[in-house]
């Protein structure tokens, strides 16, 4: 591993631990898998498991797992598919529109935090970096 492999590591574990007060997905008994599905219904309203399943790249079962036990904790409804009646589409409950707000806000103050101390052009440059990078791991 090279030496910036290596910084550019810690700084993700140290990105990771910052404690910003107020995470909304304490106390929730929720999972990062969980709220990573959560994320992508949000953005994706009225999917089916296999469309998700794709999305996630994950098996089917797994999502209809998962789909099942964020029911049972009021954060997502199933919906009949009106093109497949033995499909459902999948939507944020009331409750899983007001966590997802509250995640979206929490992360749009940590980022506020993360990026005051950048003027406005290193912030761009942070960016531009970060999508470069992204885009060539892909």
């Amino acid at each position: 591993m090279t030496a910036a492999e290596d910084r550019f590591l810690q700084i993700l574990v140290r990105l990771r631990g910052l404690a910003f007060g107020g995470n909304p997905l304490q106390g929730q008994g929720l999972s990062l898998s969980q709220a990573v599905l959560l994320d992508w219904v949000a953005a994706h309203p009225g999917s089916g498991i296999k469309e998700i399943a794709a999305g996630l790249e994950l098996t089917a079962p797994t999502i209809s797992v998962a789909v099942g036990q964020l029911v049972e904790m009021g954060l997502l409804e199933r919906s009949p598919d009106p093109a497949d009646r033995r499909g459902v589409r999948i939507v944020l409950s009331p409750g899983g529109e007001s966590l997802q707000n509250q995640i979206r806000e929490f992360r749009r103050r940590k980022a506020r935090r993360l990026l005051r101390n950048l003027s406005r052009e290193e912030k761009e440059g942070l960016i531009s970096l970060l999508e470069r990078a992204i885009h060539g791991g892909q």
